[in-house]
């Protein structure tokens, strides 16, 4: 990826109404295919996601906008051995405010709406607000008398530090709704660039789910018994999973790149031994293209 301290000032966007209108579009895209399809790769973003330009190294009242889209193959639901492949957009805008109690405000595709509220060092905190996709029992027949998981809002806090080439992150995420489960994930990340327009990010992590997300996602309550062949199954509080992943990012030029993951999800522990797990093991891999205003 290129630097953007070498292009003008002067270039696109040059007003917040042009920002607001092209996110606005571009989000209401976002939004009607993840309602669509893209959830049913649940589970998968986190890992997948690229990690996006630093904020810090935007000037206090400067925007970064980035856009692009690809596609993912994935898991049709967490414990799948069937894949599917889907669009993904990948947005990555992000505006520099520098105030003492509101450093950055971004929208990606991992988080969804964000801001860094306080930036010290290495150090940042902040929270985001973002979509949590749902699972439909018509997805798969080991979904059958399962019932549907209903798509929600997620609420995210988190802490995160870069030295450099290092980053590593603590999020917790809240689904509100049907999906009332909390996650904790841990992840590090080390980036480095190979050449002048190559880079590659290698990312390792874990996540700790509390009960309610462990049943509502791999446990069998009694009515989901008397609909299936499959026994009363309530896994409680514990780890969930652990993944990896090793991305590329190629500059095609100033402004356009190309984006490539491949990588992995191992389920661990209750949500291994679920009745509806087929393999515990979730591949998954990322191909997209994206231009730099």
């Amino acid at each position: 990826m290129m630097s953007s301290d070498s292009r003008p000032a002067t270039r696109w966007p040059r007003t917040i109404g042009q920002v607001v209108a092209a996110l606005a579009i571009y989000l209401t895209a976002l939004l009607a295919i993840n309602l669509l399809i893209t959830g049913r790769a649940h589970g998968q973003a986190t890992e997948m996601e690229l990690t996006a330009p630093k904020p810090s190294t935007l000037a206090t009242g400067r925007w970064s906008v980035r856009l692009g889209a690809g596609g993912l193959i994935a898991p049709v639901y967490p414990g799948s051995n069937s894949f599917i492949v889907v669009p993904a957009p990948l947005p990555d805008i992000s505006y520099r405010a520098g105030l003492p109690v509101l450093d950055t405000i971004y929208v990606n595709g991992r988080d969804g709406l964000g801001v860094v509220l306080w930036r010290g060092g290495p150090l940042s905190f902040g929270g985001a607000v973002g979509y949590a996709v749902g699972r439909w029992q018509n997805w798969a027949p080991r979904l059958n008398g399962m019932g549907d998981i209903n798509p929600t809002a997620r609420g995210s806090l988190f802490l995160r530090a870069d030295f450099g080439g290092l980053g590593l992150s603590l999020q917790g995420d809240r689904a509100f709704g049907q999906q009332n489960g909390t996650t904790v994930t841990f992840e590090a990340s080390y980036r480095r660039r190979l050449t002048s327009r190559v880079m590659v990010i290698g990312l390792v992590g874990t996540t700790w789910a509390d009960s309610n997300h462990m049943q509502l996602w791999f446990g069998v309550d009694p009515l989901q018994a008397s609909n299936t062949n499959y026994p009363v199954f309530q896994p409680g509080a514990g780890f969930r999973s652990i993944s990896g992943s090793l991305s590329g990012v190629f500059a095609l030029s100033s402004s356009w790149s190309v984006n490539a993951t491949v990588g992995f999800s191992q389920l661990l522990g209750n949500a291994a031994i679920s009745p509806i797990v087929e393999t515990p093991t979730q591949p998954f891999g990322l191909l997209g293209l994206s231009y730099k205003f």
